[in-house]
């Protein structure tokens, strides 16, 4: 077996070996000399092992995919070889010279080792320009900004990719897709030779993801070595070459992709086959939880009325910048609402701020979650019970009822955590949107409003969220929004689909009678309803 393919298969005792053709070439010719290779990384936090003797390996114009589920150690991973954190043991081996245990951010970006990652690091306070210049500062300091050379920098950063802004613009009034397309530039405007990229399509279009696949392609011409990280595997098999996979800090795998199935995948990341999609629910016929009629905002100039059943989940895509998260801050008291009502349980209420809408039973797991979402220096315990000591303001709430609560909680939806204090930085992607999720159910919330609930989740986790989403529904006076750019997800998920387009409701399709190419359709249009 070449050298390239070889990787021993630890696997479980329950889950049968799946014989995948390592032998296969790889898809492009140019891959010939290793980069990078990762040999035996171990990484323990607080005493507990994360990686335990991971290897991994990565040649000039390959992508080389890293999968795993939430907790498996991918973050981890990306982090020791991006210099962020110090391994325990284990080597570090770039173009056969050996890294020394000095090892930072700084000396990984000199030697050419890019991460985008896939929380933003971007100051928002400042304007795109700027923050593609701090990524890029030289040793010489000057006490003037000249800003007409910043601005080139910026624009020639950007024409990277095509991608057109004023570079002029403060971070902070970017969305999140053209925050992520803002980091991937600035990534490119260094003299990279490997190229980490953690969920780099989670908040983009379909259009912006062809865009970023060309680029990739482009990447992998001049011989540059990626790792791509992520949850979509339809994705993966579209542009990856080959495949790592970790389960529970070990590497299970290393095969071509191209000789690989969805189904194998999946199968060796959660060490099981998944369940069968469950039968399709009719639409709820019973009263409205929710109706927002002809409300408007700064950023919904035209009138939009939205109703929401008992037991159902109510589904809304469409494009990115279509406005759906606009319309889920409206309803949340997030954006002042300048005109039109909203109804709870059919009765006429005033939401003015989040704290009103809490009060009311209303739950909102913001699009992105780390900023928006949690306190991020807190433990798992502060963050799960935020909600609920708001609305019980003035009531004896003893921290022994506190910690069995949130022991509940945390045994309910699986959150992988060392205990109920451990910071929710240190957390997952997925183990981070599962507390979100915990503070809004401890708060006793009939209504849930989820905006990309399921960015960072894996394949196995993901399931486990649709039924932990299907569950809520079921309890007397419950509602959910679910808010998806993903159109296969919405299918899946919701038992009505409302489609935006240009700030606007352009359809309401019943999920059993519709397809990903009407649902397309509507998005990319513009009549009403």
């Amino acid at each position: 077996m070449p050298a390239l393919y070889h990787r021993a298969l630890i696997l479980p005792q329950d889950f049968p070996i799946v014989r995948v053709n390592a032998d296969a070439a790889p898809r492009n010719p140019s891959i010939v000399d290793c980069i990078l290779q990762l040999q035996n990384i171990n990484k323990a936090f607080y005493g507990v092992p994360v990686l335990r003797d991971v290897n991994f390996d990565l040649y000039k114009g390959e992508v080389h995919a890293l999968l795993g589920e939430n907790g498996a150690g991918k973050s981890t991973l990306i982090k020791i070889l991006s210099g962020a954190y110090r391994l325990d043991a284990g080597t570090i081996i770039l173009d056969r010279h050996k890294i020394g245990p000095n090892y930072n951010p700084k000396i990984a970006e000199d030697l050419g080792i890019v991460t985008i990652y896939q929380n933003f690091h971007l100051v928002p306070h400042l304007s795109v320009a700027e923050n593609v210049a701090l990524r890029n500062l030289t040793s010489r300091p000057s006490a003037f900004i000249n800003r007409r050379a910043t601005n080139a920098q910026a624009e020639a950063a950007l024409a990277k990719i095509k991608f057109s802004i004023d570079p002029r613009l403060q971070v902070r009034e970017l969305s999140v897709a053209k925050k992520q397309m803002l980091e991937i530039a600035i990534a490119l405007s260094k003299n990279a030779r490997v190229i980490i990229m953690d969920e780099p399509t989670a908040a983009l279009s379909g259009k912006e993801i062809g865009a970023l696949f060309g680029i990739i392609l482009q990447l992998k011409s001049e011989g540059i070595g990626i790792i791509y990280v992520s949850h979509k595997l339809e994705e993966i098999k579209q542009i990856g070459d080959r495949v790592t996979i970790l389960r529970d800090g070990r590497t299970v795998v290393t095969a071509g992709l191209r000789a690989t199935d969805v189904k194998d995948i999946i199968g060796f990341m959660i060490g099981r086959e998944l369940s069968a999609n469950p039968v399709r629910r009719s639409a709820s016929g019973g009263r409205e939880v929710l109706s927002a009629k002809g409300i408007s905002t700064r950023h919904l100039p035209d009138p939009l009325t939205v109703s929401v059943r008992e037991c159902e989940i109510l589904g809304i895509t469409g494009l990115v910048g279509s406005g759906k998260t606009e319309l889920a801050r409206a309803i949340f008291g997030a954006d002042k609402i300048t005109a039109g009502s909203i109804y709870l349980n059919e009765r006429k209420v005033e939401i003015h701020r989040p704290r009103d809408a809490v009060k009311l039973g209303i739950g909102y797991l913001p699009e992105d979650r780390d900023s928006k979402g949690l306190c991020l220096n807190l433990g798992v315990r502060e963050n799960v019970t935020l909600a609920l000591l708001a609305k019980l303001k003035g009531v004896l709430f003893s921290r022994r009822s506190e910690r069995i609560l949130v022991r509940k909680m945390v045994a309910s939806l699986k959150i992988r955590t060392r205990d109920i204090f451990q910071p929710v930085k240190y957390l997952s992607g997925g183990n981070k949107q599962k507390v979100v999720l915990g503070k809004w159910l401890e708060a006793g919330c009939k209504l849930l409003i989820l905006d990309e609930p399921t960015i960072g989740i894996d394949v196995g986790a993901r399931e486990e969220f649709y039924e932990l989403v299907r569950r809520f529904t079921e309890g007397p006076s419950r509602a959910v929004v679910f808010i998806s750019s993903d159109i296969g997800e919405i299918l899946e998920v919701a038992d009505r689909i409302l489609v935006m387009a240009r700030s606007r409701l352009v359809a309401e399709l019943n999920p059993r009678e519709t397809s990903k190419q009407e649902i397309m359709q509507y998005s990319m249009s513009s009549p009403r309803v």
